[in-house]
């Protein structure tokens, strides 16, 4: 397979520095290259640079855009390639190998690709790293987009133009697109939270950037509701490269200017202990080049060590951190996520209501206990981490610091001492969920209930997921993997198992592509998202149900599922709806043809009846007799 890398890289002292260096051997390893500094080299860089690829030495003008022009030019036909990738020295990585990305993006079929998507400007490949297959080279919009091309100076408007502009001429072409990095749900809600969070907390700088205040209350409104901005995934996004790669870069600019002030060290510092190679001398080069290369827009203030205990999943590196730091199941709340309807912990609030005396088992820290608290409950919690335990104890009536997977509930609490017990999260990962059932029930006074809250193994992301080869099962950043999955049929025969039986059952909603499990949309076969969305379930995310131990010999109906939200107000109206809905059209229009054939034959004989009566017919006739 014949390709072609173009790298467009910049440094003030004309250095290729290690970072870079890796990126061009990796290149060189897979493709014909070709390198364009922005500003030229130093004889000793050009040299090594020389022996891996072909240089272009060029002015510091029209940034990288420019620079891709120029390696393109310099490459020749570009017919001849089967994958031409455009990159630049903005990030260091990939963390992956290049032919695991490139295999990847070819089984997805696409006819442009980037390793990520952003939708702030409009929905667009990212252009730090995007790769084109011979459909878009050999396109008429690839080749006017670069004759049309004219160098700009103005950042702002070489991403507008440019990195937003080539997605939408390719897109307006009928050419299709996608991304690498297809992040999660969960990856969703953390980086609204984070852009959220950043949004209160931010101050500008009069005396050094005095054009960005605001100066209207409408501008105000939008920095306190950045929250609610589509997220760049580079930033927001950024420690997900410590999920095996699955973000394959992270960006310079997040490790030098810490944008949102999540602990940009610690990412740092965990990227180098996960990918020792790939890091080395990058902490040398932020060092070197910060004062030159570093530019900060906003100030934010960073996390206390309070706040960052209280919402670890805010700041950066959360699902990687080590067994003693790192997430547990009972983490399942992050900030923010109690507030709607639509979540887990709402519809287990709901389920507990006003219940005096509550246990909620893997509490981490509190939070779901604050908000039950606030309904009037007396609550307890069982907890392995001592940390998350010490902050939960804050808030908690008493917190027990153990592992409830090694440590039966019975021996730490007197039978029959609490009205609800809460197991949201657990029967997943427990090594017996019967058990853990069991030892529940034993601690329930007269009339207690059991609240399980999981999550749905038929959930329409799962299937997509699974059809398409992307099954993962350790879809939430936890430090444990799931020892079993359960559909609604099955959470009701574990229950009915551990002798109870289910009272009440709800769910919150999502739609199959906004979900934990990445599913590349734009290769979805046709008819098969709606096709999905429309089967039993499949728009439920999460099962919660509250259960009474049963009574020797009754017969119990199976509760009715109760939706958080109604499931259309979800439910995505995109490409595959749209699809679907002119499909349904022509299959409608198709199935009255015959019907309207009829019709239209009856009206012509109709005509035909009263022309053949008309009187001008018959004198018609005559004279056509006559000349005849």
């Amino acid at each position: 397979m014949s390709r072609l890398a173009v790298l467009a890289t910049y440094d003030t002292e004309g250095r290729l520095w290690p970072h870079v260096r890796r990126q061009i051997e990796a290149y060189a390893a897979a493709a014909e290259v070709v390198v364009v500094s922005a500003g030229g080299l130093r004889e000793e860089d050009r040299a090594w640079a020389r022996a891996r690829a072909q240089v272009i030495e060029r002015d510091n003008v029209g940034y990288d855009f420019a620079s891709y022009q120029a390696g393109l030019d310099a490459a020749g036909d570009l017919t001849r390639f089967d994958l031409v990738v455009l990159a630049n020295d903005s990030f260091i990585g990939p963390v992956v190998p290049l032919e695991r990305i490139f295999e990847e993006m070819a089984a997805r079929g696409v006819d442009f690709w980037g390793l990520t998507r952003n939708e702030e400007m409009g929905d667009h490949v990212q252009s730090y790293f995007v790769g084109f297959a011979p459909t878009t080279i050999a396109s008429a919009a690839f080749a006017e987009f670069w004759r049309d091309f004219e160098p700009l100076d103005d950042r702002a408007e070489v991403i507008t133009r440019y990195e937003v502009g080539l997605t939408r001429r390719l897109a307006e072409a009928g050419l299709t697109y996608d991304a690498y990095f297809v992040p999660r749900a969960h990856e969703h809600r953390r980086a609204r939270a984070r852009r959220s969070w950043m949004g209160v907390n931010i101050t500008f700088d009069p005396d050094t950037d005095p054009h960005l205040l605001p100066d209207k209350t409408a501008e105000w409104n939008l920095v306190r509701n950045i929250g609610d901005q589509p997220p760049n995934p580079c930033n927001t996004m950024a420690d997900s490269v410590l999920d095996d790669g699955r973000l394959p870069i992270v960006k310079i600019e997040t490790l030098r200017d810490d944008p949102y002030a999540l602990d940009a060290e610690a990412l740092l510092r965990h990227c180098e202990r996960a990918y020792p190679s790939v890091f080395e001398g990058v902490r040398d080069y932020l060092d070197h080049t910060r004062e030159a290369r570093g530019r900060r827009l906003t100030k934010v203030t960073p996390l206390s060590p309070e706040r960052r205990l209280d919402g670890r999943a805010l700041a950066y590196c959360a699902p990687a951190a080590g067994p003693d730091e790192g997430l547990r199941p009972s983490s399942r709340f992050p900030p923010g996520s109690l507030a709607g309807e639509n979540t887990p912990p709402a519809q287990i609030a709901a389920l507990v209501g006003s219940a005096p005396n509550v246990l909620e088992v893997g509490c981490w820290t509190g939070e779901l206990g604050r908000r039950l608290g606030a309904q009037g409950c007396r609550v307890a919690g069982v907890e392995a981490d001592p940390e998350a335990a010490a902050y939960a104890g804050e808030a908690l009536a008493e917190v027990v610091v153990a592992d409830p997977a090694a440590t039966a509930l019975s021996d730490l609490f007197d039978p029959g001492s609490f009205d609800v017990v809460v197991l949201a999260d657990q029967v997943e990962y427990a090594p017996d969920p019967a058990a853990v059932l069991e030892d529940a029930h034993a601690l329930l006074a007269p009339g207690g209930r059991i609240v399980v809250s999981a999550r749905n193994a038929s959930h329409g992301s799962r299937r997509l997921a699974a059809l398409q080869g992307h099954w993962s099962m350790t879809a939430l950043p936890v430090d444990r993997t799931p020892r079993r999955s359960y559909d609604r049929a099955g959470l009701l025969r574990l229950l009915a198992d551990a002798n109870l039986v289910a009272t009440d059952l709800r769910g919150t909603v999502a739609d199959p592509l906004v979900s934990d499990y990445g599913v590349p949309q734009k290769t979805l076969p046709y008819g098969i998202a709606e096709w999905v969305r429309d089967q039993p379930d499949a728009m439920v995310e999460t099962f919660q149900v509250a259960a009474r131990p049963a009574v020797p010999g009754e017969r119990v109906e199976a509760p009715e599922l109760v939706p958080a939200v109604a499931p259309e107000t979800v439910r995505l109206t995109d490409a595959h709806t749209e699809r679907a809905e002119r499909v349904r059209a022509e299959r409608r229009a198709g199935r009255r043809l015959p019907e309207r054939v009829a019709e239209l034959e009856e009206h012509v004989q109709q005509l035909e009846a009263e022309l053949a009566r008309h009187p001008l017919r018959r004198v018609a006739g005559q004279l056509k007799r006559r000349v005849l």
